[in-house]
């Protein structure tokens, strides 16, 4: 495995900073995302898309790491990410190695939270990827407006092979996805 000290390199997109969390402050009709990562001992191996959109194929891409951007094995990671209130996202996780990032090899894991609420959604065991479907809601007050949907894809298996999924997996521009 790779030096335990080794620094991230810079990612076009989003890019991934060692914990502890950075604050941040989002603007009116908006609502702070907060991805904390857990990288495996395979950190290159693991990458993430968060969309916005009703419908995945069809949904904008607002944030995005590439297979790489992470390099510390065992390390925690926390993404913030301003997102607009009362819409329908989705984050999804790859592994590259198909075997997600708990616990064949490390302990791996991954939590979502808004506005600096407890996670609304904890994972890390998959196969290829991992994807939730969510509302974007300032308080978990109330629930009736939080909808969670969630696909996993038990190791060995596939939820949804597509040619856009082959495009993430061999992705190496956060500039473009095809779309059908």
């Amino acid at each position: 495995p790779p030096a335990p000290f080794q620094t991230p390199p810079p990612t076009p997109s989003a890019s991934p900073s060692p914990s502890p969390t950075p604050t941040f402050s989002c603007p009116p009709g908006q609502v702070g995302f907060i991805l904390t990562l857990t990288t495996d001992n395979n950190p290159g191996e693991t990458r993430w898309i968060l969309k916005q959109g009703k419908r995945w194929s069809r949904a904008t891409r607002i944030a995005s790491t590439l297979y790489g951007s992470y390099t510390n094995w065992q390390t925690t990671y926390i993404e913030t990410q301003c997102i607009e209130e009362n819409e329908v996202f989705y984050f999804q996780i790859l592994d590259k190695e198909r075997d997600g990032i708990c616990c064949d090899d490390g302990l791996g894991a991954y939590s979502l939270a808004l506005n600096g609420h407890e996670p609304f959604r904890s994972g890390g065991v998959f196969g290829f990827k991992e994807r939730t479907r969510f509302n974007a809601i300032s308080s978990y007050n109330n629930m009736n407006t939080f909808i969670i949907e969630v696909e996993t894809e038990p190791k060995g298996g596939n939820i949804d092979s597509t040619s856009e999924d082959e495009d993430e997996e061999d992705s190496t521009s956060n500039d473009e996805e095809e779309e059908s």
